[in-house]
């Protein structure tokens, strides 16, 4: 049983079956991404450009993200359920275009295709996270989240391993692919995203917001503020995931062994920060959830700064990186549960995505500022001026309660 919004809901085996496709979606696109990073070096060799020439042709990625977020509400508000699965085939087919393509402009093509598909996902699987909470009254967006960092945990030494073993980039792509097919299929939903009994319309408003189950819309201004503050999230989470092997190897001196664990170890955290998230989330207020990661986000990367600075034990490094995932780890899925349960099914898919696409640009925006700023005081430094952002995050929690909102 649930308790949302003051409804006790019965969590039934068609609820869990419908979360299982939504969980293999975010455990597939995230079983991509994990792996992508690994396999960069052999793309390159193979694609045959420079240093500058490789990060020109990946800056494709992004703005294919861009275009993609964009454009998958009106899909959205099209296909309905069927959005997930579509996007999810489309994936599949451009995960595999890196591994057959030559040259450099038709892999920046193929990676345009990723971005793009990889941006729609975000959108359908949020929207459908979300109209799925407002149907069922259940909470989902923790759990749905909790999936892709472990994905990505499981994912890069796996691949990591192959490339040891001799595996070309292909054979891993066409895996990853297959997985990703496998998850579309999973994902297909016939049941529908109309609302369901009285009370589920505003349950998984109740459970981020910390009450009200009348269905309202949230106005532009209070979807920009979510999208605003999960954009610094997003900027603080790119930053320790960038820059936080970095930190340990050239700012503590360790291996790169012990250097790759910072971001696993900011992954691990943000997996276990959504699943309690999950677990005992109901229990307070989204804003309360927010607040007290901003502090948690703000301690940990200190401690992570501050271990190099003062000379301690690279652990205490790697402790700081693990506290602050945990305390990031519910903000995204709190604001975007908000957002998606103020809207009508007609204006959710809209909701979400401008969400979604106004936190990208704290993720897009965040490795060159941090460059920016670590070449200019130093990358322990720079980390130890982006704590600030964990403080920033927990003060603007206040944005995270029932806004500014018009009938309907």
């Amino acid at each position: 049983m649930w308790s949302i919004g003051g409804y006790r809901v019965p969590v039934t085996a068609q609820h869990r079956s419908s979360s299982l496709g939504l969980i293999a979606a975010a455990a597939s696109w995230g079983l991509f991404w994990g792996g992508w990073a690994a396999l960069l070096p052999d793309l390159k060799t193979a694609v045959g450009v420079d240093d500058a020439e490789f990060g020109l042709v990946l800056f494709g990625i992004p703005m294919g993200a861009l275009a993609g977020m964009v454009l998958t509400a009106p899909l959205a508000r099209a296909l309905r359920q069927w959005t997930l699965p579509v996007v999810l085939v489309g994936f599949a087919v451009a995960c595999a275009l890196p591994g057959v393509v030559s040259g450099p402009w038709a892999f920046g093509v193929a990676l345009a295709a990723v971005g793009a598909t990889s941006g729609a996902i975000e959108v359908a699987l949020n929207s459908t996270v979300a109209a799925h909470e407002a149907r069922d009254g259940t909470r989902l967006f923790n759990r749905v989240h909790a999936a892709t960092p472990l994905a990505m945990v499981l994912a890069a030494p796996t691949v990591g391993f192959a490339r040891s073993q001799g595996v070309p980039p292909l054979p891993v792509l066409l895996v990853v692919s297959g997985l990703v097919l496998v998850s579309a299929v999973l994902a297909v939903d016939r049941d529908g995203w109309g609302s369901g009994a009285a009370g589920a319309s505003g349950s998984a408003s109740g459970s981020a917001s910390g009450g009200g189950s009348s269905a309202r819309r949230l106005v532009a201004p209070g979807l920009l503020a979510f999208g605003l503050l999960a954009a610094v999230v997003l900027f603080l989470e790119n930053a320790v995931e960038q820059w936080g092997a970095l930190h340990l190897e050239q700012g503590m001196g360790t291996g790169p062994l012990l250097g790759s664990a910072a971001p696993a170890c900011y992954m691990a955290g943000l997996a276990a920060g959504r699943m309690v998230a999950q677990w005992r989330g109901d229990r307070v207020s989204g804003r309360v959830l927010v607040m007290v990661g901003g502090v948690l986000a703000a301690i940990g990367i200190g401690v992570a700064s501050a271990a190099a600075a003062l000379e301690l034990s690279p652990v205490l490094a790697l402790a700081g990186f693990a506290l602050a995932g945990v305390g990031m780890a519910p903000a995204v899925p709190t604001l975007l549960g908000l957002a998606g349960a103020s809207v009508d099914d007609e204006r959710r898919p809209g909701a979400i995505a401008t969400v979604t696409t106004v936190s990208y640009l704290g993720f897009l925006g965040s490795p060159p500022l941090v460059g920016l700023l670590a070449g200019g005081i130093g990358l322990t430094a720079a980390l130890g001026v982006l704590a600030f952002g964990g403080v920033v995050v927990a003060v603007a929690s206040v944005v995270v309660r029932e806004p500014a909102r018009v009938d309907g």
